[in-house]
Formats: C-alpha cells, structure tokens, sequence
C-alpha cells in the first residue's frame, strides 16, 4: 500500500510532458499542450450542463466531482476527458487541467491525498519550469505568479518547493527542457545550438 507520494516520480512526469510541448514560453498554453495530446478530450463544465440539459450550478454542485475540474479515464482505451469549470478565472482554469493532467499521465486510478499530492507536484512543475525560475532569478511568489500566469497558492506552493523539484528533475530531463526553452527564447533550433 502507497502511503506516499513520489515526488520524484511526478516532477519528472511533467518535464517529460514539457519535453513534447512546442507552445511558447514562459507561460505555458496549457490548451495547445492538452490539444497536442491525441488522447485528451477537454469538456467545460457549460458544454457538459448544456448536454445534460441542466444548469451550470446544478452541473457544478450536484452532478461533478469538483466545483474545479475532473478527469474520467477509460484505461483499456487510452482515452481520457478532463471536465473544467469554466465560470472559474483563468489561473485556476489553467491549474485545474494541468493537476488532472496529472492525474492521467501518472496513471492514478483513484483520488485521495497521495494522488492530489502528486498531482499537484506535476501541476506545479509543467506550470512553471526550475529552468525559467533559474533563468529570469525569480525569487518572490508575486514573480512566480507573474512570470508564469499562476494563482497565489500554485505560486507559493510552486516557491516553497523550487529546492525540493529540482533535486528530483533528472540530467537528462532537465537538459530536454532546458534546450527547448533555450531554442524557443532565442529562435536557435537544437541542429543550430548543437551544431548537427
């Protein structure tokens, strides 16, 4: 029985997704890496009331599993769908699909705490790479929110843990992430920076 998270384990699954992203940056477009994924449906919350032919309220307090958002797997398939509450501001829209981002790509299959931990962690590190903080010195939570279009607690949590993540980033993911945000910051492809 887990009784904790792996931290090490879902900070590198998100740098694994950052290393397929091909969006700009620093503020990851976290709609056009979720519409990269071939296996991710996104349903707001509005598109699933209007389905069902209820309200939104109604659809958000009694029917959803979350007045935030939510993701529905068929592992046999390969096929998920990530609900969101659209009535929500942006930043935590853009939390919400990056914490059950999480929740697919690390392959829970129930929510509790351990998983929420998880799912945090990967949301945090995919939301704002140690490469980026590294790079433009961040050094506050109102930097972090700025910089990278977060919510005051995904930045706190996101400052309070910088150490802790890039402990656990491997070499090899952090030298994938580290390149592509290099490539995308200075408009040199990898073949130019590498000279192959």
């Amino acid at each position: 029985m887990i009784t904790e998270p792996d931290y090490e384990y879902a900070t590198n699954a998100a740098y694994i997704e950052l290393s397929y992203y091909n969006g700009c940056f620093p503020q990851i477009d976290i709609l056009e890496l979720l519409s990269e994924a071939g296996d991710i449906a996104l349903k707001s919350y509005s598109q699933a009331a209007r389905f069902l032919k209820c309200s939104h309220n109604d659809f958000t307090y009694k029917i959803a599993q979350s007045e935030y958002g939510y993701s529905v797997s068929d592992w046999k398939r390969g096929y998920h769908i990530i609900y969101f509450n659209n009535f929500k501001d942006d930043r935590t829209v853009r939390f919400t699909l990056a914490h059950e981002l999480g929740h697919i790509r690390l392959h829970h299959i129930e929510d509790n705490d351990i998983s929420d931990r998880e799912a945090n962690c990967f949301a945090r590190n995919l939301l704002c790479p140690i490469q980026l903080v590294k790079e433009f010195g961040l050094s506050s939570v109102k930097e972090y929110e700025e910089c990278f279009n977060i919510s005051e607690p995904c930045a706190k949590a996101a400052f309070a843990h910088s150490v802790s993540d890039f402990h656990y980033i491997t070499p090899k993911n952090y030298q994938v992430v580290g390149d592509k945000i290099y490539s995308y910051m200075t408009g040199y492809s990898l073949a130019e920076l590498y000279g192959y």
